[in-house]
């Protein structure tokens, strides 16, 4: 490194100056500028917060803004974190999962694969959706930042499905491996410890990949999970929850639910143009208040679109006594039927009527920190004039004060038919409800199945 350093050159300019022009440059760029003499080296130190602040935000959204939107249960748990954050080394570590995913140097990349997810994740959940007539571009930098990362890995989806769950694994010869775990999810495998909440969350928010779409092995593992009679128990309301009273979410049912749901809107219903994936799309806070309803804190006020699956109830027992048949039905191959493509027209209704409704109560733990929302509406058939369903439900926090969790009651022919459990795996107004479809009076051995309905004003929906 040289000492030497000629007058008027750029290192003489006033600090501030200096760092709103280095801001522009690239990490690696600026680490090279810290090479050419002591005072640039000195200049560039990791203390000096300013400069790399001013350089992280080149390249991201500034998580303050999704910091000040969460409730005061998820804000304190994150408040350690916003106490000790430091930008140099959050972008550091962003910049290294990127490079270590790009690089795509599968030995390495196993090793750190739960520091990349766990990253990449964190990018999504600070991204932000700034106002476009503000100053600023209104798509989220970090969205542009993840999808530049999938456009340019040699092999993006390699991060979903090629890189073992269990530490024990990596001495397993890497040929081997890529056999035992592709082309079926970590989370989807049947043998073996439950995959980490974080490999069952990245696949929600990434979508199908294309080995997923063509494989068997995971429609069979998906729908081993789904079509289980014991998903829906009552300790955890007959939905995608834990099954211990908590509340929580369980990650492998959403994420199988996940996986049958979008490879049923891009077979049986491609017809339909809803596009519900992709990393934009689970933004929190992505789709905004309704100013006709200042109050809907959750966008429950407008119109969804969705549908749900369900498999012959023959099948479904032949499914579920498996153990004691002699022939176990071929997952892999028996193919779920969907219902038609439904559209709900929801608004929130705070009366004491609903609020006072027996079938919208529930034992199980929830946030308060933001109230129930209450609503009503009718379900309709897309191209159908066949009459409206009736539909109430209402929507609460989960314990962790980040995912949304909805019950809905379908009701038609002059009783309530089909309760619907389900969760907004993203946060506040972000993304569809994945969830579970069964009878309302939860009698044993009864039909049941997943389902996705998506907000109409956050995806692109249309009919050919």
């Amino acid at each position: 490194m040289s000492h030497a350093r000629a007058p008027g050159t750029i290192v003489e300019l006033a600090p501030e100056l200096l760092e709103l022009i280095l801001s522009y440059l690239g990490p690696h760029h600026i680490t090279t500028f810290g090479a050419t003499c002591r005072r640039a080296h000195d200049f560039i130190r990791p203390t000096n917060q300013m400069l790399w602040k001013q350089t992280f935000l080149q390249l991201f959204d500034h998580p303050k803004h999704v910091w000040e939107a969460q409730v005061p249960t998820a804000r304190a748990q994150n408040q350690p974190r916003e106490a000790l954050w430091d930008w140099h080394r959050e972008l550091v570590r962003r910049t290294k999962a990127f490079n270590l995913v790009l690089e795509c140097d599968r030995e390495v990349l196993a090793l750190e694969i739960d520091n990349v997810i766990g990253t990449l994740l964190d990018i999504v959940q600070t991204s932000s959706c700034p106002c476009p007539t503000e100053n600023a571009s209104p798509v989220s930098l970090n969205i542009m930042y993840l999808n530049r990362l999938v456009q340019r890995a040699p092999d993006f989806e390699s991060i979903v499905h090629d890189f073992s769950r269990h530490p024990s694994s990596l001495a397993v010869p890497r040929d081997l491996k890529m056999v035992l775990d592709r082309p079926v999810t970590r989370s989807m495998l049947r043998r073996g410890p439950v995959a980490p909440e974080w490999a069952s969350r990245f696949h929600i928010i990434y979508g199908p990949t294309e080995r997923e779409r063509e494989s068997i092995a995971s429609k069979a593992a998906a729908r081993a999970i789904v079509y289980d009679w014991g998903v829906t128990s009552e300790a955890a309301d007959h939905g995608p929850f834990r099954k211990d009273g908590s509340g929580a979410v369980d990650w492998q049912s959403v994420e199988a639910i996940s996986s049958l749901m979008h490879r049923i809107f891009d077979t049986a219903l491609k017809a339909y143009h809803l596009h519900p994936t992709g990393f934009d799309i689970h933004v929190p806070h992505r789709q905004p208040i309704n100013p006709a309803a200042p109050d809907d804190w959750a966008g429950v006020t407008g119109t969804w679109s969705g549908t749900y699956a369900f498999l012959d109830y023959r099948a479904l027992i032949h499914h579920n006594f498996a153990h004691s048949l002699e022939h176990p039905l071929d997952l892999g191959n028996y193919e779920e039927a969907c219902g038609d493509m439904m559209r709900f027209d929801l608004e929130v209704d705070d009366s004491e009527e609903l609020r006072n409704d027996e079938r919208l109560q529930s034992d199980l733990p929830y946030c308060d920190d933001l109230p129930k929302l209450y609503f009503e509406g009718t379900s309709t058939r897309q191209a159908s004039e066949r009459p409206s369903i009736g539909v109430r439900g209402v929507a609460c926090l989960a314990p962790s004060g980040r995912e949304v969790r909805w019950r809905l009651i379908i009701r038609y022919a002059g009783a309530d038919q089909w309760q619907l459990e389900g969760v907004q795996p993203s946060g506040v107004r972000s993304g569809g409800i994945y969830g579970l479809w069964s009878h309302v009076d939860h009698d044993d051995h009864g039909p049941m199945g997943p389902f996705y309905y998506t907000p109409c004003g956050i995806t692109e929906f249309s009919f050919d």
